[in-house]
């Protein structure tokens, strides 16, 4: 399209800041920001982050490692 750009974020870059989600997991990280992210803010590393957080919050007692 002529008249318009696209900014692709992965699975991967879910799996960067947290390992320990799954395939599944880190796409329901992605849908979740596409479907709620403040324009004014935008998509960016810290979204993600906070986001896989509360959606799936680290239990320091299981081990996990982000």
């Amino acid at each position: 399209m002529k008249n318009s750009i696209s900014v692709m974020w992965h699975i991967d870059d879910i799996k960067t800041i947290r390992p320990d989600l799954n395939n599944s997991e880190s796409m329901q990280v992605l849908e979740f920001v596409r479907d709620n992210h403040d324009a004014s803010i935008g998509i960016n590393w810290d979204v993600l982050e906070d986001i896989a957080e509360i959606l799936y919050p680290i239990n320091k007692n299981r081990g996990d490692v982000c």
